[in-house]
């Protein structure tokens, strides 16, 4: 009898516990998802700030394109905001973009930005991880092709 006692203590204690895990989980996806819509705004406005806000200056951006020549496109996260200068691209109101968390493990989330331009289809894997309480970007890794 006691064992079964204990076991329904225990058993009970748990499902105390999950509503706090599942909380926490659904508030660190709403914080990855406030990261990728301040991200988002800071393509059509070209603010450095706003890219600045959410891109740790020590991550990484990295990627390829044929349509943008044969090397290997590396800068800083510094060197990427940089990059907003203030002046969005001329077809910026043709451009789309959409993003969806695709996962979340502890302390680091992985989303697919899905990019579609005039004249260019591109694909940009973003990594976020959370530090001192705070989600911020830690890399970029995009690809694209020029449409046919």
């Amino acid at each position: 009898m006691k064992t079964l006692i204990r076991s329904v203590a225990l058993a009970g204690s748990l499902l105390l516990l999950i509503p706090t895990y599942v909380l926490a989980q659904a508030s660190d996806r709403e914080a990855v998802d406030q990261v990728m819509q301040t991200f988002m705004r800071a393509y059509p406005t070209a603010d450095n700030a706003l890219a600045r806000q959410v891109f740790r200056s020590d991550g990484v951006m990295i990627g390829y394109s044929a349509a943008r020549g044969s090397g290997l496109a590396t800068r800083t996260g510094e060197q990427f905001a940089e990059g907003f200068n203030g002046k969005p691209a001329a077809n910026e109101a043709q451009r789309k973009r959409s993003y969806e968390i695709v996962d979340m493990a502890q302390n680091l989330a992985a989303v697919r930005v899905t990019l579609d331009y005039p004249g260019w289809d591109g694909v940009d894997y973003v990594v976020l991880l959370k530090t001192d309480g705070k989600w911020m970007i830690m890399s970029k890794s995009w690809t694209g092709q020029a449409k046919p």
